[in-house]
């Protein structure tokens, strides 16, 4: 897992280097969101600011790169994901600083050499108005991913009832779909800009945004979909098959975000192409709405605006809906980042972390922040110890480390929980009717003396 954390560190920097070299390519009259003159956007100030900015991106993603090297050999997986996430958090914070700090160079440029913009009337192009969604794609471009994310929610909750993971996965999806149903609704009311003098060439480019932006959203709804299925596919599929699911599904995240890098540049290039074409560009100075790479305008109605670089769609922070989104990400993410980390430290510093408690009922097994498993005596077939875990293993919901593996698997083609130490033996197994249970204690004596009290009842119970 050391190795794989760490190329993904240095993956999500070359990404991030690379993406943030965007804002420091010209677009709509805007670099590194200053709205300049068009004649002095080839200037050699301007030029040289910016290929030093996309230099330092590129510097500061070696050097994460190499210090993130420690985390291959940190030995405990705690530690590894505190130290991940501390070092992506980081580099984060850099990026984000290196963009603050450039464009302030590009504003006090701005600035001292007195780069006025030109004034124009304000244009209402009562056509454009009218015309604005014509090019955006129908909602009815989301029924297939609704009706995958009802139907998947409803087959889990059928074939598996009731439990805590069916209704997480299922409020999950259902919660995504409406996001980008949302999204697509704010999208179709985006007031429309002229960016021209030329009424054809500012069609054009708002069909572009409005089609390009529609699509995406629709498409993401339908790559998301398939999430209700989890829970099901899981638990009633053969591990080989859910092997092949899992390939294939990750395959289509992958493709779909290359896709839509590709396809929101691709937009935002022939938006530029058009607006070259213009004989007279109509400047729009929001310079002082844009702190930062934030959008930040309380006179302004909406709550969603598309960004300046023409990739991205951002939160007026402004509004109270902005701030409060704002604030439910930053919550939201925090939640992650102690789910995430707080189970590890406690099974990895833990005396203890695993228990299993015998009562006149059956056994209960609990693990750090997880749901407790309930084997009632009449349940067991058959109980013994392993040396080994079985190698035909797939996690389907928890955590898979080398040192340590919770949660729902699918182990030799059965359903399975697991509260397992790889490296400790022996391993306690508790085979029932419908799941198979494995269980390990960092004391290997507690693990025999549960077996031996497992037997014991068996043999009394018969």
């Amino acid at each position: 897992m050391n190795l794989i954390l760490y190329l993904l560190l240095v993956g999500v920097n070359i990404i991030m280097a690379l993406a943030g070299r965007i804002p420091a390519n010209p677009h709509k009259n805007i670099i590194l969101e200053t709205t300049l003159p068009k004649e002095n956007l080839q200037d050699k100030q301007v030029l040289s600011i910016t290929k030093k900015y996309k230099k330092r991106l590129l510097q500061w993603a070696l050097i994460f790169s190499i210090v993130a090297l420690p985390i291959i050999v940190i030995p405990y997986d705690s530690l590894t994901m505190i130290y991940f996430l501390v070092i992506m958090f980081t580099f984060i914070g850099t990026f984000y600083y290196l963009q603050i700090l450039y464009i302030r160079k590009m504003t006090v440029l701005k600035v001292q050499n007195h780069w006025i913009l030109p004034t124009s009337p304000i244009l209402v192009d009562t056509k454009l108005v009218a015309n604005k969604n014509r090019k955006l794609i129908s909602i009815w471009w989301f029924l297939p991913s609704i009706v995958l994310t009802l139907g998947g929610s409803i087959y889990s909750i059928r074939q598996l009832g009731w439990s805590t993971s069916t209704l997480l996965f299922s409020l999950i999806s259902i919660f995504v779909i409406g996001m980008f149903l949302l999204f697509y609704y704010f999208i179709a009311r985006f007031p429309v800009k002229p960016l021209t003098s030329e009424e054809k060439i500012n069609q054009q480019v708002n069909d572009l945004m409005r089609h390009h932006w529609s699509v995406l959203m629709a498409v993401s709804a339908l790559v998301m979909s398939p999430l209700s299925f989890i829970p099901t596919l899981s638990l009633t599929v053969t591990y080989e098959r859910v092997l092949v699911i899992t390939v294939i599904y990750t395959l289509i995240i992958l493709a779909f975000v290359l896709f839509t890098f590709f396809y929101l540049f691709s937009s935002r290039k022939k938006q530029d192409q058009l607006i070259a074409q213009a004989v007279e560009y109509r400047y729009s100075d929001e310079d002082q709405y844009w702190k930062y790479g934030i959008y930040i305008n309380p006179n302004d109605k909406r709550i969603l605006v598309p960004d300046r670089m023409g990739m991205n769609i951002s939160a007026n922070l402004g509004r109270p809906a902005g701030k409060i989104s704002l604030g439910v990400t930053g919550v939201l993410v925090l939640i992650a980042l102690i789910v995430a980390t707080i189970p590890l430290l406690i099974s990895d510093f833990s005396a203890n972390p695993f228990q299993l408690a015998t009562t006149q009922q059956g056994i209960t097994l609990t693990a750090p922040m997880g749901q407790s498993r309930k084997i009632e005596w009449k349940e067991i077939e058959h109980v013994e110890l392993l040396e080994t875990m079985p190698q035909d293993s797939i996690k389907v919901f928890g955590t898979a480390t080398e040192n340590y593996l919770t949660g729902e698997f699918q182990v030799n083609g059965q359903p399975s929980y697991l509260l397992v130490y790889p490296q400790e033996s022996p391993i306690l197994k508790i085979q029932t009717k419908s799941k198979n249970y494995y269980y390990t204690n960092k004391d290997p004596n507690l693990t025999q003396k549960y077996f031996i009290r497992i037997q014991k009842k068996k043999s009394i119970d018969h």
